[in-house]
């Protein structure tokens, strides 16, 4: 190896200590007082979906509360507790999984940084210092269910999901159980992708549910769903968008979505901490607490019955009252 110049020797060192100053402007030095929030995500925070929900949470915390705060990517078990651990060690006062499988790796690091508050979005999990939000998803896919029921010339129902996780089986059961409420007879095509961002799978398998006699797509695949509304497209079936109103994805497509106020929640759960009144344990939220929705297409309205909003909004009411249960905690 050829031996550095006089020159370059002695720059070296100044080289390196620009290269230290830029790491630190990476990860700069917590004030003291404010407020940091770390949110982990399994997915693209550009989804339109899911993980979008979220992001929109952490860009609230950021501006109402005037926090720093870092989104981190973060898929298998063992890059989530890596994850939450380094947050944690960096001064993060509110670590947040989006997700399920977020839960488990979070019980585990929230037992080590008794100091720190850590939240996620499903999971059996919680301690004094973990909280897990139960967002009752399946209430409002009760209602798509019902929708779909008014609206199926075929009589043939796809849902398609990505991760076969408990809180998706709920909704997707919700969603079946709702639409055979109106119409005992219809045939419900369940199938889990096994992915949450292959667009290509997930076209293909709602081509699969249309050559089936599929006309209306329920879905809750994440980024994956893109494939899924263009097989609607293609065979001129209708969708449902799910846990964001996804209504600006695919405008053409989109009759309806089951929404979730996930930015609300999050934005609730930062407030807390900063006031220093974070609880653990499990907080559930649904349509009876006014967190979760359903948004139509105005563009596709007309093709909504008046008898399908009605039947809607009675089951709605049923499920406020505790008159019908749909699953679920």
């Amino acid at each position: 190896m050829k031996a550095p110049s006089p020159r370059a020797r002695r720059l070296l060192p100044l080289l390196v200590g620009v290269a230290a100053i830029g790491a630190c402007a990476r990860e700069p030095a917590p004030e003291s007082g404010r407020l940091r929030v770390a949110l982990l995500l399994a997915g693209p925070e550009n989804d339109e979906g899911w993980n979008q929900s979220a992001f929109e949470g952490l860009q609230l915390i950021e501006s109402r509360l005037g926090a720093d705060v870092r989104k981190i990517r973060a898929e298998s078990a063992a890059q989530i507790e890596q994850a939450m651990n380094d947050a944690a060690r960096r001064g993060f006062g509110l670590v947040l999984g989006h997700g399920f499988e977020f839960n488990a790796p979070a019980a585990k690091v929230a037992a080590a940084w008794p100091a720190v508050s850590f939240a996620t979005t499903g999971g059996p999990a919680s301690s004094k210092n973990l909280a897990v939000v139960v967002l009752r998803n399946e209430e409002t896919s009760w209602q798509l269910g019902i929708l779909a029921a008014h609206l199926t010339r075929s009589g043939v129902l796809s849902s398609l999901h990505g991760e076969a996780l408990e809180p998706v089986k709920r909704v997707a059961a919700a969603f079946a159980a709702g639409a055979r409420s109106v119409r005992p007879d219809l045939r419900v095509l369940e199938d889990y992708l096994g992915s949450w961002s292959d667009v290509a799978l997930a076209k293909e398998r709602a081509l699969a549910h249309a050559a089936a006699g599929a006309d209306l797509f329920f879905q809750n695949a994440d980024a994956a769903g893109a494939g899924i509304f263009e097989a609607c497209r293609e065979k001129h079936g209708l969708a449902f968008g799910c846990n964001r109103d996804q209504t600006r994805k695919a405008p053409d497509v989109i009759v309806a979505s089951a929404v979730a106020d996930v930015p609300e929640l999050f934005l609730a759960l930062a407030e807390e901490v900063r006031d220093g009144r974070f609880a653990g344990g499990v907080r559930s939220f649904g349509l009876r607490e006014g967190k979760v929705h359903v948004a139509f297409n105005p563009a596709l309205d007309a093709r909504v019955p008046a008898a399908a909003r009605q039947a809607m909004e009675a089951a709605a009411a049923a499920i406020v009252k505790g008159e019908l249960a749909v699953g679920g905690p």
